[in-house]
């Protein structure tokens, strides 16, 4: 019908003019194909009426069920969001103590669920699909789909998609509700070093997350981009976002002009220090196929302190009954890590409800004014050395293998960051935005943290109540650094 209408319009404004300009011609006995012309529009104005009566008799429901993917999993540009509350920020603060449903407190019945965008990515190897990053996601997003939460999944392909067959495996493991978008080929392609010709830069796949952040960062709620081989649940969630409203309402309640002490282990905080603190993880594996006990453990714990405590292994590296291929009903003296120790981290005494917490390894080059006071745990010479390692030592650095944030931390980010944390990117300190060769930024920068936690100075801490010590915990579900990396760099969590 519109095509009818349009056509018209072009025919009664354009044609008809012109026709009689031919015709007058004619009269003056100059040449014109005005009849030719006249007989051919007429035909073609004919088609694009007869085109637009068939439409009127076509079913768009019944030519959706012809289409190859499952109306529930569109891609999202099919998917209609709703306009965020608040003009897109939901502030941490208001975020209720029972974190259950949605867990941003509102007196409107109406408001939207808490929606989730969850970001893969990987290169496709039939295996690697299959066995981990399908059964990865269908764990995450039942778990998150259990809680009330809205989930959309987008996979972050760095080489030629999934077959049909691999593709249809993803879909039948989400939840109805949940969107999905494969992006194939996303690897960047440019120079490097060594190289002549343009080819794709495996080193900046982990970068691409990024422009899909940038692009939907008013549509959702909360960000979680991880590696495919990262595995966490609604409960991970829950923690971050109640550990995160801590620190937010600390930080709203602090003195604006306080003045602190950067020697101070405790004491009162500021707001430009609070403002720089998220929830940090570590990554840990299952070791079962030998004895505990033969991991070495550097430092041994204080057994008068600690006594017999062990890590809750339930609240990061429990599979799913269906999961057959990971370990069954970890026990908490089973977890293992292997790049991140407490030669690297210092303590302080944050403000109630905080209590004592670890600061990882990252932050540099801060202003006097927000840097946090702390007690390097090495400080008495109980290492054997008297100074603290690097910030970017990387056996201690603890790489995440991504990161989680609600909106309103990732616009912080992008503001704490020199660089600027989402696209398009400074190139002042990032040159060619992560693609120049004499930059070499890699998976370890993008996603595993040195930028966010380095660079851009994201301070993040660790409780240290043994109840809620087991919530920064994440299972790296791959399990295979255990046999790859050197036995004397394993040290189990329980120390």
């Amino acid at each position: 019908a519109f095509c009818f209408v349009l056509c018209s319009s072009i025919y009664g404004a354009c044609y008809l003019p012109i026709t009689d300009a031919m015709d007058s011609c004619r009269l003056r006995r100059v040449s014109s194909p005005s009849v030719q012309l006249r007989t051919a529009n007429s035909a073609l104005l004919l088609l694009f009426y007869l085109l637009s009566l068939a439409y009127l008799f076509i079913d768009p429901a019944a030519a959706a069920d012809d289409r190859s993917e499952p109306a529930s999993f569109s891609v999202f540009r099919n998917k209609i969001i709703e306009a965020p509350l608040n003009g897109g920020h939901r502030r941490l603060d208001s975020i209720s103590p029972s974190l259950r449903g949605n867990p941003y407190m509102t007196d409107d019945p109406k408001s939207s669920p808490f929606r989730i965008l969850y970001v893969v990515t990987t290169f496709y190897s039939q295996g690697r699909w299959r066995n981990i990053l399908v059964p990865n996601i269908r764990a995450v997003t039942e778990s998150v789909s259990v809680a009330g939460w809205d989930m959309d999944v987008v996979v972050i392909v760095g080489n030629e998609g999934p077959t049909p067959t691999d593709r249809k495996a993803l879909e039948d493991a989400l939840p109805r509700d949940a969107a999905l978008e494969i992006w194939e080929n996303a690897c960047a392609l440019g120079y490097e070093k060594t190289k002549e010709k343009v080819s794709c830069i495996t080193r900046v796949l982990a970068r691409q997350h990024r422009f899909v952040v940038a692009d939907r960062k008013d549509e959702y709620d909360f960000f979680a981009c991880w590696e495919d081989d990262m595995r966490f649940d609604a409960g991970t969630i829950r923690y971050y976002l109640e550990l995160s409203a801590e620190i937010d309402r600390l930080s709203n309640a602090a003195a604006p002009d306080l003045k602190t002490d950067p020697d101070a282990i405790d004491g009162p905080m500021s707001p430009q220090q609070l403002q720089r603190v998220v929830p940090g993880f570590i990554r840990v594996e299952v070791v079962r196929d030998r004895a505990v006990d033969g991991v070495k453990t550097g430092i041994e714990p204080d057994r008068e302190v600690v006594a017999n405590w062990v890590p809750d292994a339930s609240r990061c590296c429990s599979a799913p009954a269906w999961d057959t291929r990971l370990p069954r009903d970890p026990e908490g003296s089973e977890l293992m890590t292997w790049e991140c120790r407490i030669h690297g981290m210092s303590v302080r005494r944050f403000p109630e409800p905080i209590g004592w917490a670890a600061l990882i390894p990252g932050p540099r080059y801060l202003p006097k004014k927000e840097v946090i006071g702390s007690r390097w745990a090495g400080a008495s010479g109980a290492f054997g050395f008297n100074k603290k390692p690097g910030e970017r030592e990387p056996q201690l650095f603890a790489q995440q293998g991504g990161w989680m944030a609600t909106r309103e931390q990732v616009l912080y980010f992008d503001k704490a960051c020199p660089e600027g944390f989402l696209p398009p990117f400074k190139n002042d300190r990032l040159r060619k935005h992560g693609m120049d060769p004499s930059q070499p930024h890699n998976v370890e920068f993008w996603s595993g943290g040195y930028q966010l936690f380095g660079t851009c100075n994201i301070q993040r801490i660790m409780s240290l109540d043994p109840a809620r010590f087991s919530g920064h915990l994440l299972y790296h579900s791959s399990n295979n650094k255990q046999n790859m990396v050197n036995p004397k760099r394993h040290v189990r969590v329980s120390d």
